[in-house]
């Protein structure tokens, strides 16, 4: 009996110890298993690789858009419209954009309505108020630049650039200059409106005189104006033309223009007046001797029977040893037409 006993206690002993080895076996073989698993790479879908390159730039994108407030608003963006803002305010001081009142006034509102903004948002970004005053500054001289109407200063200005359009002994004779003067007027006046805050009645006033006066010398130049003015002056001039006052005489100089003009360009002399008082010595710019010479007014007539006025010189070149040689005549131009009643006058 007792046999029997220990037999059947050492069976479920071997039996429970078979057991205990068999489970230790098997979890030797998944420890084993999950080390070889721990040491291969591990495999990841292309999203997920892309999930964790993209983390660190999220961290310095974070960084970089630190500007935006709880409300969302990027207040560096903000900054950067305000300089340009500023830049605008500038070339309107400086004039080199140029803007109506009316515009002017609704680039202020629009400027305000940004500012409100802004100045919030710095407040929120720095914790204290913004200053302005640069800005603020441009902005009264930009003010100041707009007025009811054209100030004295400039309508002087104006007034004596176009003076001389006005005048019918300037205009006649310069046409084309004087209506370019008037053009320049006109657009000075264009720039004076620009800054007006409304119209001004005297500057409107004066516009309209430029206009008509432009008119009127245009139309005198299309209708030939110029050319009978010219031919009116002429006709003045050949009835005052007269020869001047003689200084000395000298038959020979008489001689040598008689013989040496040339008669079919010019006419044949009907008299001649020696101006200079003197025989006149012209040097070169050493000093030496050229020649002599006296001036002469010449009196000729064309077979027309018109008679002419012509200016002039007879001069002898200087030949060494105080002598001179023979007698020539030089036509300096033709003064035009005289009345043949004047030529003894």
């Amino acid at each position: 009996m007792k046999k029997a006993l220990c037999l059947l206690m050492f069976t479920c002993f071997f039996f429970q110890f078979s057991i205990t080895n068999a489970q230790i076996g098997n979890l030797k073989n998944k420890v084993s298993n999950a080390s070889k698993e721990i040491s291969k790479p591990k495999k990841t879908n292309k999203t997920e690789e892309t999930k964790e390159a993209s983390t660190p730039s999220e961290t310095k994108e974070t960084k970089t858009v630190s500007s935006k407030n709880n409300s969302g608003v990027d207040f560096k963006e903000l900054e950067s419209k305000k300089m340009e803002w500023t830049s605008t305010f500038e070339r309107l001081e400086k004039q080199w954009d140029k803007i109506t009142y009316e515009e002017y006034t609704t680039l202020k509102k629009e400027y305000e309505n940004f500012y409100t903004e802004f100045s919030s948002e710095y407040q929120k970004a720095n914790k204290k108020e913004h200053q302005d005053s640069y800005t603020q500054k441009l902005i009264q001289k930009n003010d100041a630049s707009y007025t009811e109407k054209a100030t004295d200063e400039q309508m002087t200005g104006l007034k004596n650039k176009v003076k001389r359009s006005f005048d019918d002994k300037d205009w006649t004779v310069y046409p084309s200059d004087r209506v370019a003067d008037i053009e320049t007027a006109e657009r000075m006046i264009d720039d004076i409106k620009v800054y007006l805050k409304g119209q001004d009645a005297e500057l409107l006033e004066f516009e309209k005189s430029l206009k008509a006066q432009k008119d009127k010398i245009i139309e005198y130049v299309a209708s030939g104006g110029l050319e009978k003015r010219d031919a009116e002056i002429e006709k003045r001039l050949v009835e005052t033309r007269t020869l001047h006052a003689a200084g000395m005489s000298d038959a020979s100089v008489n001689s040598t223009v008689s013989s040496k003009i040339d008669k079919t360009k010019y006419g044949t002399p009907i008299k001649t007046v020696i101006t200079s008082k003197n025989w006149e010595i012209e040097r070169n710019d050493y000093g030496q001797i050229n020649l002599k010479f006296v001036k002469v007014d010449i009196a000729t007539k064309k077979a027309d029977g018109k008679c002419y006025y012509i200016k002039g010189s007879v001069a002898r070149k200087y030949e060494g040893g105080g002598q001179y040689g023979n007698q020539y005549l030089n036509i300096y131009y033709t003064e035009g037409q005289m009345n043949c009643n004047n030529v003894n006058k």
